[in-house]
């Protein structure tokens, strides 16, 4: 969860304005008045909307502990001009909800990051933006320093695509491995799966809208899918068929049981409806799950990794999971 945090009645109204923000784009978030306020150890990130202070000598003791896994923490002052980053600015999201709020709300947003400032992709960041597993504290130090002065070796994947300042920041090549080599760094890509449900006989663009909407709200390239997954009631339905096959991406199907396994070993909303209609409380979530869990052949699933619950759209409901 994110924790937006206020003290004034302006601030409040500001707290709200970011709230629609994140509710927009399927974050789960929350509104707090400081006194009401308190950290539990298990949020994503905080917004607070207070005197800079305030945040620095109170909270940021409390929430700072491993750089590479603390929740972010960003800083807006109530007068609606700034959104400032204070950590965990590229593992935690900082810098990405940053932009997100003042892209949103049209205020200016301040990074103090040397990468960003200067207009290049630390390897940090890299990792963030094409889903690959975190690099350690001793290469983000030793890449990030080198790319200031000079272009570090990338080499993508094939089917990957580079963007103008990926290029700007290192010297990019392609091979035919699935992994991502910076210098002679090695990172793994992490799997993404999507979970597709939908209104039986549903139109196959609406399905395909309904998955580009959903990548969009995470960011995510459609070439980084590894796999969509539905249930076995679904298995014949043209529109989620022709839209993996549009993809050009694998289709698991999955059993009722298979998904009810899930429902029993993971905190997932229930819908009671679904369970009435099919005899499982959902499609998408578990089956994002499952995919994860099919492709990587791993027996467990970390929640936090189910990165968009379900999102509907025209009749179709989509899950994203990365592992």
């Amino acid at each position: 969860m994110i924790k937006i945090v206020y003290i004034t009645e302006n601030a409040e109204k500001l707290a709200k304005d970011v709230k629609s923000v994140f509710d927009y784009y399927f974050y789960d978030n929350e509104v707090f008045n400081i006194k009401d306020f308190e950290i539990t150890g298990n949020e994503t990130g905080f917004v607070f909307i207070m005197a800079s202070g305030i945040v620095l000598r109170k909270y940021i003791p409390e929430i700072q502990n491993d750089k590479l896994k603390d929740p972010f923490v960003i800083l807006m002052d109530e007068s609606k001009k700034y959104v400032v980053s204070l950590l965990s600015n590229h593992i935690g999201g900082g810098n990405y909800f940053s932009d997100l709020i003042g892209n949103s709300l049209n205020l200016n947003v301040v990074k103090t990051t040397a990468t960003d400032v200067n207009g290049k992709i630390g390897i940090d960041e890299l990792s963030k933006s094409y889903f690959l597993e975190n690099p350690s504290r001793k290469d983000i130090i030793s890449i990030n320093k080198k790319i200031l002065s000079e272009k570090p070796d990338l080499t993508l994947p094939k089917a990957w695509k580079a963007s103008k300042k990926l290029l700007n920041s290192y010297n990019v090549s392609f091979h035919d491995e699935f992994h991502v080599l910076v210098d002679d760094i090695v990172l793994k890509p992490k799997t993404v799966s999507l979970g597709l449900g939908s209104r039986r006989n549903i139109e196959k663009s609406k399905v395909y809208w309904a998955v580009k909407k959903a990548l969009y709200l995470r960011d995510i390239p459609a070439w980084r899918i590894d796999a969509f997954s539905t249930v076995s009631v679904k298995k014949d339905e043209y529109g989620i068929l022709k839209t993996a096959e549009r993809f050009d991406k694998n289709l698991f199907i999955f059993g009722i049981d298979e998904i009810n396994e899930i429902y029993l070993k993971y905190p997932l909303k229930k819908s009671e409806f679904v369970f009435k209609t099919i005899g499982t409380y959902g499609v998408c979530e578990p089956c994002a799950i499952l995919g994860i869990l099919k492709i990587t052949r791993e027996q467990d699933f970390d929640m936090k990794n189910l990165v968009l619950n379900k999102m509907k759209k025209d009749g179709v409901s989509v899950s994203i999971a990365l592992q």
